[in-house]
């Protein structure tokens, strides 16, 4: 508590240093450390999970003070169209009420065969309110993926962008070298025209790449709670996702570790218990009630009640006949009860398919590194010995192009190997419930 506490305070001054930069004019640089800081103070949908299970443990503690007796004050007056008086014969009169009446009371109860249920809801209540807590820091650690993600895919969509404009600068160097060896004659005018279609096609991956960057940016403001187009917002390079050295699990002690650590598994656990103590409410709620009471009561103007008089008592109530309804009541709880234990069984599963699935994806991703660098050395030869050819007049315009392109694509495709192995570590950590 004391760490969110904390977090939190520190989020909001750094909120409020940079809405006081940004209404001076200065851009704000922000960190992904910070992004995801600003994300889990900021996020709506995290603060109106925060805000209910503020609400469910305002519950819990309204059902924990009704263990406790309560008393209630109450006072009733009223003015009648006049006295009642009885004759008694004889011109003898007897006057029971006189015209106003008022009659204060003050009265105490204290459950006692009550206790169970109350106590059954109570514990019932703090279970939910724990699964609460526990859904919270579930979304708090699918809301740290999410701008770890979208940060990544932020600088991937730009360094995409980089590649792909590089390209379009070296298409049209060799589109100047072409359109000079047209007025010579070494080449024709298709020649030249491939040369403009390659670096029109290198222009449009950039222009696309372009476009998922802002996608990729309005997103991850979004979830920091900034405005979708704010333009005074610079983010860093994620050198430490990018470089990170984290060893791969063990497939078992991965298991393991996420079967323990993932908030998910803890909050069906707690709604499984919270479902059990409903039902032995529920059932308790079939005993009748006996609460043990007491009041102070006292009259003016009913001459037949004493001014001040007091008693203490039991009361006992029993509905012995409501069609069934508080039975009927105590079978929802017990359905409710087993499907807890059915949806902690299949969240299991559900955990252990997405660890299996998380190393998977980041084996086939570091795969995907290694075959991108072997590539990129064959492109780059090739596409040297293609050129060399060209010289030598053994290779046409269009086999460079070509082992251009091919260069092009095994340097788009390291770069996206990179960043899917960034991605593939941070969806590794969100399966391990990190």
């Amino acid at each position: 508590m004391r760490r969110s506490l904390a977090l939190l305070v520190v989020c909001c001054a750094v909120a409020t240093l940079s809405s006081l930069n940004a209404a001076a004019g200065e851009v704000r640089v922000i960190t992904v450390d910070e992004a995801v800081a600003m994300a889990i103070a900021q996020n709506a949908s995290l603060q109106a999970a925060r805000a209910r299970l503020e609400a469910g443990q305002a519950a819990a503690s309204s059902t924990a003070r009704r263990l406790a007796p309560a008393i209630r004050l109450s006072d009733e007056y009223q003015h009648y169209n006049e006295a009642f008086i009885v004759p008694m014969g004889g011109g003898a009169v007897f006057p029971v009420r006189k015209q106003d009446t008022n009659l204060f009371t003050v009265a105490a109860d204290q459950p006692l065969l009550g206790l169970l249920h109350l106590s059954a809801d109570y514990e019932s209540q703090q279970k939910s309110s724990e699964a609460g807590a526990a859904q919270v820091r579930s979304a708090e650690l699918s809301l740290h993926q999410a701008v770890e993600t979208l940060y990544l895919r932020v600088f991937e969509a730009r360094a995409l962008e980089g590649t792909a404009l590089a390209s379009e600068r070296e298409l049209n160097d060799r589109l100047e070298v072409a359109r000079a060896q047209l007025t010579t004659g070494v080449l024709t005018e298709a020649d030249v025209l491939r040369v403009q279609v390659a670096a029109a096609n290198a222009r449009q991956q950039a222009i696309q790449a372009h476009s998922q960057e802002l996608v990729s940016r309005a997103g991850l403001l979004a979830l920091m709670g900034l405005a979708a187009d704010d333009a005074g917002v610079t983010f860093v390079e994620p050198k430490s996702l990018l470089e990170s050295g984290q060893k791969r699990p063990e497939p078992s002690a991965a298991q393991d570790q996420a079967l323990s650590g993932r908030p998910e598994i803890l909050q069906t656990r707690l709604s499984l218990e919270a479902g059990e103590h409903q039902r032995r409410a529920r059932l308790y709620a079939l005993l009748p009630e006996i609460d043990l009471e007491g009041a102070y009561l006292r009259s003016y103007g009913q001459i037949v009640l004493p001014t001040n008089s007091e008693f203490i008592g039991i009361n006992a109530k029993w509905a012995i006949w409501e069609w069934g309804a508080s039975y009927a009541a105590y079978r929802a709880s017990q359905a409710q009860a087993r499907a807890a234990a059915f949806d902690l069984e299949n969240q299991k599963q559900q955990i252990r398919a997405e660890v299996t699935s998380g190393m998977a994806q980041l084996d086939a991703a570091a795969s995907a590194i290694s075959v991108a660098e072997q590539t990129i050395d064959s492109a780059q030869e090739a596409y040297r010995v293609t050129d060399a050819q060209l010289q030598a007049g053994t290779a046409t315009t269009t086999d460079l192009l070509e082992a251009q392109s091919a260069l092009t694509q095994a340097r788009l495709n390291y770069l996206r190997a990179q960043y899917e192995l960034a991605i593939s570590r941070v969806n590794l950590r969100r399966a391990l419930g990190r």
